[in-house]
């Protein structure tokens, strides 16, 4: 009896361990799902080899979604302001950034995970540059704390500051390294 209670033990922690590990969430394949709107692990996925494509610079997946999670917000609310960026806009963007860099554009377009941030750029410029730039600002910092914001456990969690913080794994050890003598 006692063989058969650890054996169910240890399986029922192993599960336990793989469903954390594996972001195991109402969603499978999002990465997150923002105010009801998946972000895939593929979208995810293509946004950061699109966004060195065109740069020649690789971004971190985990900040490359932290950016695609406030995306909406702040293009909702530059649109609301007269400052929104169209999708034509965002490529035109990207094909300059390319040619600069002296790159090309990904082969069949982009993915709409790089179009959002050059949409972005475009409207943080406008908004820097428009007199209701601040009150903007704030609007975009509000909508981003209200949203519901759900992120795949692999990435981290949500901060409504817009950051995505890694996730505190309790039953993992930490080890401090030894000091160093001084002196």
């Amino acid at each position: 009896m006692t063989s058969t209670r650890l054996s169910r033990g240890t399986a029922a922690a192993a599960l336990l361990t793989a469903l954390a590990l594996g972001g195991c969430s109402a969603h499978p394949g999002a990465a997150a799902v923002v105010d009801g709107e998946r972000i895939t692990e593929a979208e995810l996925s293509r946004a950061v080899s699109d966004f060195a494509a065109v740069t020649g610079q690789q971004v971190d997946p985990v900040a490359m979604l932290g950016t695609l999670v406030v995306a909406p917000a702040l293009l909702e609310v530059g649109s609301e302001h007269g400052v929104g960026a169209s999708e034509d806009e965002a490529v035109a963007l990207l094909d300059q950034q390319a040619e600069a860099a002296g790159l090309t554009a990904p082969e069949g377009g982009y993915g709409s995970g790089v179009i959002d941030v050059a949409q972005m750029t475009l409207v943080n410029q406008r908004l820097a540059a428009a007199p209701e730039g601040a009150a903007a600002a704030q609007a975009i910092t509000e909508r981003i704390s209200q949203a519901e914001v759900e992120v795949s456990p692999r990435y981290g969690e949500f901060d409504p500051s817009g950051q995505i913080v890694p996730q505190s794994l309790p039953w993992i050890a930490t080890t401090t390294p030894p000091a160093t003598p001084v002196g």
